[in-house]
């Protein structure tokens, strides 16, 4: 489990961690965290993995 400053450091390094703090507040379909600590939330990296593979990118063709 990782907070989101840890996912992008360590896994997702393709996103900015205010993209991934920005979709925590906005995207419905970012993943719900798991646990805390202090007052971070904690991730799994393989729903942080899923959420970012899953996700629409801008400029592709959406139903």
């Amino acid at each position: 489990m990782v907070g989101l400053r840890k996912a992008h450091e360590d896994h997702l390094p393709e996103l900015t961690l205010a993209a991934l703090r920005w979709a925590r507040a906005n995207d419905p379909d970012f993943p719900a965290h798991f646990d805390k600590r202090g007052a971070e939330l904690l991730y799994h990296v393989r729903d942080l993995k899923r959420w970012v593979r899953n996700r629409p990118h801008s400029g592709t063709d959406l139903p």
